[in-house]
């Protein structure tokens, strides 16, 4: 139990590195979801059930995954853009009510809990945003783009626990039919600039250094996270409690936050400690019900 306890926490700790590396490349958002969506339908290929595959990719169920599914990370990656990163995934993490929501369980006390850490959460992050001088619209893009995601990724539990699972569905197929229509739509319409050009990074031969390291963070880290992460968090699941799991999953912001202080230099106000806890200790009750 402790081995995969471990495995878990780990798991999260890889997906909870996106936020800080969103910001991080210096890369417009358009080319980290490009990059995202051909990395990991090439991590998945090396995992499809072959055998299954069609019934989906050629469906219209399969459809909406890949439409949904695009704009939860564009909008997520506006959100970690515009946003420090322990507050956007501590906001984003507030989905499961939304779940428990749309199921019919109406209200519940323990609700409010992580509403009011939404709202240390956002202040948080609007003080700091004043503080720093940092543009008002930009703070209202990060929120908005953090509602679509939390609200996208309700609809993709809906629509993956439509689809079905078991032994006759690989995750790894839905996986793969989430990223490849979008992958190969996107990657039509960028083109060439797909990746972007190197006169984006200013200087000669420092610029191209500073091109090469974005470039390379860009698709390992999509690669690894891609590969290891969600495998680690498929593998999980059923070799622990409900109850452990979904609590466990509530480590991500702790190491989001880390991460967004060590990467970005974001600084981690008592607001935000607050208003994560909140999240976390509501998230925990969710996960009871």
């Amino acid at each position: 139990m402790i081995w995969f306890a471990f495995l878990k926490i780990l798991s999260e700790s890889l997906l909870s590195f996106y936020p800080a590396m969103v910001k991080y490349v210096k890369f417009p958002i358009i080319n980290q979801l490009w990059s995202r969506l051909v990395v990991y339908c090439i991590v998945a290929l090396f995992f499809l059930d072959w055998a299954n595959l069609g019934k989906l990719l050629f469906s219209w169920i399969g459809l909406i995954l890949a439409v949904v599914n695009v704009f939860h990370i564009y909008t997520s990656y506006i959100g970690f853009n515009y946003l420090e990163s322990g507050v956007s995934y501590s906001l984003f993490y507030t989905y499961p009510i939304f779940i428990l929501i749309f199921s019919g369980l109406w209200f519940q006390m323990f609700y409010l809990l992580p509403l009011i850490g939404v709202g240390f959460l956002t202040y948080s992050n609007w003080k700091d945003s004043v503080n720093l001088g940092r543009s008002k619209k930009k703070f209202a893009f990060g929120i908005l783009g953090i509602i679509g995601a939390m609200l996208s990724e309700v609809g993709l539990y809906f629509i993956v626990k439509k689809i079905g699972g078991g032994k006759d569905m690989s995750k790894w197929n839905v996986l793969f039919v989430a990223y490849l229509l979008p992958a190969i739509i996107l990657t039509a319409i960028l083109g060439k600039k797909a990746l972007p050009p190197k006169e984006n990074v200013q200087g000669s031969e420092k610029g191209n250094k500073e091109w090469t390291k974005n470039l390379v963070i860009m698709i390992v880290g999509n690669a690894v996270i891609g590969a290891l992460g969600y495998y680690l968090r498929f593998y999980t699941i059923d070799k622990m409690s409900v109850s452990l799991y979904s609590g466990l999953s509530y480590f991500g912001i702790v190491m989001a936050y880390v991460y967004g202080w060590t990467i970005n230099k974001e600084k981690v106000g008592w607001y935000s400690i607050i208003g994560s806890i909140l999240v976390i200790i509501g998230g925990l009750l969710v996960g009871k019900n």
